[in-house]
């Protein structure tokens, strides 16, 4: 079986880790807050707010309830090895990621909309002096400040969440693949067999001097047995006819016997 190499996140931190926590974070994090806004909701009948507030509040609560079910579905995924249920995690937390941007530019757009002169009233509680109404200015705007930047931060940790979960159901395909992918032994290498010589060249595959030693120069070299073994080659037949042969033509040999020259 072909082995898969472990995808990381921040560096050195395997994927599977980071989708574990994320989706236990998403589950407990989405479970605390869809209560308390639902408990909020709960209050409509007791304290009367505005329809717009009211609205707010029921996408919220409707919002973090399903990121708590997601989560919990990527917690399972991620502790059985679920490439199915970690591919519907990373889907929901892309269809969680846009509905929270909408929702959070909404509720951006509520607070900026508000009149400031008369959140200021409300929060200075009837008094008048100037002290009080600068810390109520002020102070509404570093809430709307501080508002902006957590649904911002918000944003881009869940986007990156989304990458880390859709790493991990990559990881999870290659490994599918490599338990079904046939394995094909590697074969031992077999040199190529032993042609034997098909004539003697003076230059044996193992040299020995025991074996072609000679008494003398002149002495011819032994041959060795493939050489032996080795049949004749055929010559061509000489004609019947003396003169139809190159070597027996009238006059090739002339000037090369010396009775010519006598």
């Amino acid at each position: 079986m072909f082995t898969v190499e472990t995808r990381k996140f921040c560096c050195c931190l395997p994927v599977r880790l980071g989708v574990f926590i994320l989706s236990l974070l998403a589950m407990v994090g989405g479970s605390v807050v869809a209560a308390v806004g639902w408990m909020s909701v709960a209050q409509f009948k007791v304290h009367q707010v505005e329809i717009v507030d009211q609205i707010a509040m029921y996408i919220h609560s409707t919002i973090f309830t399903l990121l708590g079910f997601l989560g919990m579905l990527g917690f399972v995924g991620a502790l059985a090895r679920s490439r199915g249920a970690v591919i519907s995690f990373s889907i929901g937390i892309a269809i969680h990621l846009g509905l929270s941007i909408a929702s959070g530019v909404f509720t951006i757009y509520s607070i900026f909309k508000e009149n400031s002169a008369e959140a200021v009233e409300a929060c200075m509680e009837g008094k008048t002096d100037d002290e009080t109404r600068k810390i109520c200015q002020t102070g509404m705007g570093v809430v709307k400040g501080v508002i902006v930047a957590v649904y911002i931060i918000a944003w881009l940790i869940e986007l990156y969440a989304y990458f880390i979960v859709d790493r991990y159901a990559d990881q999870l395909e290659d490994e599918e693949l490599a338990k079904v992918m046939p394995v094909i032994p590697r074969q031992p290498f077999e040199p190529y067999p032993h042609q034997p010589q098909m004539g003697y060249n003076g230059y044996p595959e193992r040299f020995s001097y025991s074996v072609y030693s000679r008494r003398s120069y002149m002495e011819p070299r032994p041959a060795p047995k493939e050489a032996e073994e080795i049949p004749p080659v055929p010559t061509r037949p000489r004609s019947e006819y003396a003169y139809t042969l190159p070597q027996s033509a009238y006059g090739v040999s002339r000037g090369k016997d010396a009775s010519d020259r006598a």
